[in-house]
């Protein structure tokens, strides 16, 4: 099987995925999040078996350090 391209939105929710499992968040929440994803079924796919195999590698009792980041991009804009 040929990798999957990897397209803007898969990348986004691969992030937030991430970053879901990073600050605690369950494993069941990640899953609920991917199935509302607008995603091809490979890659929700893959990325719950990403999500799946991070989980195993940071439990909930491994401490998370998040850092600020010195200059970073300005918040954009909300436009209504």
């Amino acid at each position: 099987m040929a990798p999957l391209p990897s397209t803007p939105a898969f990348e986004r929710y691969r992030v937030e995925a991430e970053a879901m499992l990073a600050t605690g968040r369950s494993l069941g929440a990640v899953e609920r999040m991917l199935e509302r994803a607008p995603l091809e079924a490979e890659e929700r796919s893959s990325l719950w078996l990403f999500a799946w195999a991070l989980h195993e590698n940071v439990g909930s009792g491994e401490p998370v350090a998040l850092t600020l980041v010195e200059d970073g991009a300005a918040d954009a804009e909300v436009h209504s």
